[in-house]
C-alpha cells in the first residue's frame, strides 16, 4: 500500500526492517533534484550556513544534498537504505524510520545525485563503532520525523555521535546548535573519497569544519523553524483575514460621520 506524501512515499512494507543487517556499506547522501520539500523547506533554511562555508552552489552547478541515510547490506546479500523520511501523518507523528531497496531510494534522484561515503570517513567513527552501528540498527526503532530528521537518525544510529556540523551562522553569534544539514558532514580532513563524491559534497570545502559542540540531543534549529513555520503562517493568514474583515466595517465614529454629511 502506497500513500502519496509531499515528495515521498509511506509504503507500509518499508516500515519493518527486512531482514537482519549484516554491514553498514556507508553514510548515502543524496539531492532530489525536484523535491518539494527541499527546496520550500530545506535549501532556504541552510542557504545561508552553506554560503558561510563555501559550498553554495553557482547557477549551473550540481545541487548540495538534502537527504542522507544509512546504506546498509542485510544478511541475505540484499541492498537498503535505513532512513529517516517526511511526508505522511504516519512518518511525520509516528514514525519516519523507513527501510529503502536501494534500487528505489536511487529514484528519488530526480535529475539529481546520491553518492555514498564510508562511515569511517567521518571523524567520530572507527571500526568500533562501525560494529556497534551494525548492532544498534538490528534492534533499532523508529522516531516520529518531527521529533527526528534524517541526520539525527544517523547520529543515533552511530551511538549518539555527532557526524554533522553545527549552524555556522549561529556558532558566529556564540551559540552551539545543531541544524541537521545533510551537506555539512564532520568527514576526516584526510579522508580517502574518490570522484564524483569527492565533489558532489565538495569535500574540499568541507573537511575544515570545525567539530560539533552542541549535544546530540540539542535543538535541531531547521526542525524548529518546520514545526513552526506553518502555524506561523496560519496565524498570519488568520490575522490578515480578520484584520481585513475588521477594515470594511463601519465604526460608530464614522457611521455619525456619514450622517452629519448627508
Amino acid at each position: 500500500m502506497s500513500i502519496a506524501t509531499r515528495s515521498r512515499y509511506f509504503e507500509l512494507g518499508n516500515a519493518e526492517r527486512p531482514g537482519r543487517v549484516r554491514a553498514i556499506r556507508g553514510v548515502v547522501f543524496q539531492s532530489d533534484g525536484r523535491s518539494t520539500i527541499g527546496r520550500i523547506f530545506i535549501r532556504p533554511f541552510e542557504a545561508i550556513d552553506r554560503w558561510i562555508v563555501g559550498v553554495l552552489p553557482r547557477p549551473g552547478e550540481p545541487s548540495l544534498a538534502m537527504h542522507a541515510g544509512i546504506r546498509i547490506e542485510l544478511e541475505d546479500g540484499r541492498d537498503f537504505v535505513a532512513e529517516q523520511l517526511v511526508g505522511s501523518f504516519y512518518m511525520d507523528f509516528r514514525n519516519g524510520l523507513n527501510w529503502t531497496p536501494y534500487h528505489d531510494f536511487v529514484q528519488r534522484d530526480r535529475g539529481g545525485w546520491d553518492v555514498t561515503i564510508a562511515a569511517t570517513c567521518f571523524r567520530q567513527v572507527d571500526e568500533q563503532a562501525l560494529d556497534q552501528a551494525v548492532a544498534r540498527l538490528n534492534r533499532i526503532d523508529g522516531h516520529p520525523f518531527l521529533g527526528e530528521d534524517c541526520t539525527a537518525f544517523i547520529e543515533r544510529a552511530f551511538g549518539g555521535r555527532r557526524l554533522f556540523a553545527d549552524s555556522p551562522l549561529l556558532r558566529s553569534l556564540g551559540i552551539d546548535m545543531r541544524i541537521g544539514d545533510p551537506a555539512l558532514p564532520l568527514l576526516r580532513p584526510n579522508a580517502s573519497i574518490d570522484e564524483p563524491a569527492r565533489s558532489r559534497i565538495q569535500f574540499d570545502k568541507i573537511k575544515h569544519l570545525p567539530d560539533a559542540l552542541a549535544n546530540v540531543e540539542s535543538p535541531n534549529a531547521r526542525l524548529w523553524m518546520q514545526r513552526f513555520l506553518p502555524a506561523a503562517l496560519v496565524a498570519a493568514a488568520i490575522a490578515l483575514r480578520a484584520y481585513s474583515s475588521g477594515s470594511r466595517k463601519s465604526t460608530p465614529i464614522s457611521n455619525t460621520a456619514r450622517k452629519f454629511f448627508r
